[in-house]
């Protein structure tokens, strides 16, 4: 049972343990230090033991302590989370948030799938740096040479690969000038034609994995590992 002040659990406690039901008290002492925390904790709280509960519910009731047939006095926090409406709503409410969390989530997913960039954009639309290639197992540094003077700052790219949608394909010079050729999309391949400068090893059909970071052009014997170009200058 709860009770609003310490002097109304007097006497039920004084009642029950006359009858040999040991009692116990919860939150006495709090409340007598004042008496205006009783219903923000809940009342001063009256405990028994399970097994006394029946003896002692008869006890209360014949002395008129509490009404027959009804259940101990909750606390208005109990009353409240006992309510079925509360239930409900708590209920409804935590499937409302959970359904719009979904919703969201799924909304994303949509949305970046639709907005995805396609291959041919990623080609076009950013700037490729070679990293490097392999030709027939061998490992090669793309390095562009020119007559002009050129002071390289660090972090920038300056071997490009570019694709213009145009369908012309800019590769970066291995201790040569930038070579020039034509491009086209084929069949999921990337088809490199009449290239000016080392066609025979350029000029081929290339399997291509792309992302928006990275991106591997590869044949038979021929492999061009390059990344995105994110910012030019660190």
């Amino acid at each position: 049972m709860t009770f609003t002040f310490p002097i109304e659990v007097a006497v039920v406690k004084s009642k029950l343990e006359s009858e040999g039901i040991e009692c116990k008290v919860l939150d006495e002492h709090t409340v007598q230090v004042h008496n205006f925390l009783s219903h923000a904790i809940g009342g001063v709280r009256l405990q028994v033991e399970e097994s006394n509960l029946k003896k002692a519910r008869i006890i209360l009731e014949e002395n008129g302590l509490v009404q027959k047939d009804n259940e101990p006095k909750q606390s208005k926090t109990e009353r409240i989370i006992s309510n079925p409406k509360f239930q409900k709503k708590i209920k409804f409410s935590f499937i409302s948030i959970v359904t719009i969390i979904l919703i969201s989530a799924l909304f994303l997913f949509v949305y970046r799938y639709l907005n995805r960039p396609t291959a041919l954009e990623l080609l076009t639309e950013k700037d490729w740096c070679v990293e490097y290639i392999v030709y027939q197992n061998q490992e090669y540094i793309p390095n562009t040479t020119s007559d002009k003077v050129q002071i390289r700052l660090m972090g920038k790219c300056y071997e490009k690969l570019d694709f213009d949608i145009s369908g012309n394909v800019n590769f970066p010079g291995f201790n040569s000038t930038r070579i020039n050729g034509k491009w086209k999309l084929d069949n999921n391949l990337i088809k490199v034609s009449q290239i000016d400068t080392l066609d025979f090893l350029l000029e081929r059909k290339y399997e291509y994995k792309i992302n928006r970071t990275e991106l591997i052009l590869d044949s038979d014997s021929l492999t061009i590992y390059c990344s995105s170009i994110i910012n030019e200058y660190y």
